[in-house]
């Protein structure tokens, strides 16, 4: 996963007003660990990672949830944006 570059950061927070710099950097940490996972090991057993990071992040579960909660904030207005003029020119 690549960081997000600074015009796509600055676009995120001009569409996204709720969001902030930290909601950003929140959401590109928890990627990185998601794709830092070997899928097929237990994530408590991944060697990677810190107890203090595990500590952090949560479950994989609680994890899973956050992004999502992340991505609406920080995407959502712009995907509906996308949406409705997909809709009223479709």
């Amino acid at each position: 996963m690549q960081p997000l570059k600074p015009e796509q950061r600055r676009a995120i927070l001009e569409n996204s007003p709720q969001a902030q710099p930290a909601d950003i950097d929140e959401y590109e940490r928890l990627l990185s660990l998601r794709f830092a996972e070997d899928p097929d090991q237990e994530p408590a057993a991944a060697p990677d990672h810190t107890a203090q990071e595990r500590a952090l992040v949560g479950s994989q579960e609680e994890r899973e949830a956050r992004l999502k909660q992340l991505h609406a904030k920080l995407f959502g207005a712009s995907e509906n944006k996308k949406a409705k003029t997909a809709a009223a020119h479709g």
